[in-house]
């Protein structure tokens, strides 16, 4: 920006060593060509400085959110692991379809660890099923005969057994 000044001083110094006439049009519109562009340096040196001070800003703005994100994260897993766990809690309850002539067979999770109720009569079925964990889609029994038979409840749906008689995983 110093550069610019500079150039723009001699160009003033310049005209005034060629002694134009003070009432020539030349040297008026010369005149002001230079005025001009002192204006024009000024107003760039203005916005460099607002640039400046917008990227300093921006910088703070974003290590400020980089700090937040974190935060926000880790509250984010927490609520999500809370969430899992209370519908955990909650299928415990109420395992099975409502219908209260249905058998249900619970099998636990090997990857996380739910318990999986379903139709006993899937056990007895001719054509192979494989039954999948509906929270990470491991598959938690297939009854083509290389699982052991998971334990019947005994039960009808709806009446699953509490939390407080199974064994914390």
């Amino acid at each position: 920006m110093e550069d610019l000044r500079e150039r723009i001083a001699y160009l003033q110094g310049l005209t005034e060593g060629l002694k134009f006439e003070e009432g020539r049009e030349e040297a008026r519109i010369i005149k002001q060509i230079i005025d001009i562009l002192g204006d024009l340096v000024d107003e760039v040196e203005e916005l460099r400085v607002g640039q400046e001070d917008l990227e300093d800003y921006l910088e703070s703005l974003d290590e400020d959110l980089y700090g937040d994100e974190d935060e926000f994260d880790l509250e984010e897993s927490n609520d999500a692991e809370n969430k899992r766990d209370a519908i955990r809690e909650e299928a415990d309850y109420e395992c099975g379809s409502g219908d209260d002539d249905i058998e249900y067979v619970e099998v636990e999770c090997p990857k996380c660890h739910d318990i999986i109720c379903f139709d006993a009569d899937i056990v007895d079925e001719e054509d192979v099923i494989e039954v999948t964990c509906p929270n990470c889609n491991e598959v938690v029994y297939v009854n083509d005969g290389s699982m052991p038979p998971p334990q019947r409840s005994g039960r009808p749906a709806g009446q699953a057994r509490p939390s407080e008689d199974r064994e914390d995983l």
